[in-house]
């Protein structure tokens, strides 16, 4: 009896020991959550750490700022307006694949419901400053887009 105590308490430390040198290599690891998730979540996920989204919709929002400057800009004018809105619609559309692929699940349900149709603004305001003549109706919304997710402002 005494020879079973001791094999389970020795059976306890094991798994004990183990448990504090995996956590300790893995702490060695700076994307161990990341690493966990690759295991937890299917492949088609769409995981947006919090930090990745805010650092993500301050970037969006800074082009913003500056698509709304080009667009009022008195003295920006012609085919110089149309490139610069054009590079940032560009712009956008490429800080927007960091929120994830059109169409699939993620954590942040809102954004996951909303990207296709924010995307989707952002082509097509594009596509209109490459017609001839321009038409920069689209891209004077784009603010709007955000009321996608962010409701009316």
């Amino acid at each position: 009896m005494a020879r079973l105590l001791i094999s389970k308490n020795n059976g306890a430390q094991l798994i004990g020991l183990m448990l504090l040198i995996g956590l300790t290599v893995s702490g060695c690891n700076l994307n161990i959550a990341k690493e966990i998730r690759r295991h937890t979540y299917p492949p088609e996920f769409n995981y947006t750490t919090e930090k990745e989204l805010k650092t993500t919709m301050w970037q969006l929002a800074a082009q913003v700022k500056k698509l709304e400057e080009v667009m009022q800009n008195p003295n920006v004018n012609g085919d110089l307006r149309r490139r610069e809105a054009m590079q940032i619609l560009t712009e956008m559309e490429q800080i927007s694949k960091a929120l994830g692929m059109e169409g699939w699940p993620g954590n942040h349900p809102k954004v996951s419901r909303n990207i296709t149709k924010f995307r989707s603004d952002l082509v097509a305001a594009r596509r209109a400053l490459e017609t001839n003549p321009p038409v920069y109706y689209l891209a004077g919304t784009i603010s709007g887009a955000c009321s996608h997710c962010h409701g009316a402002s």
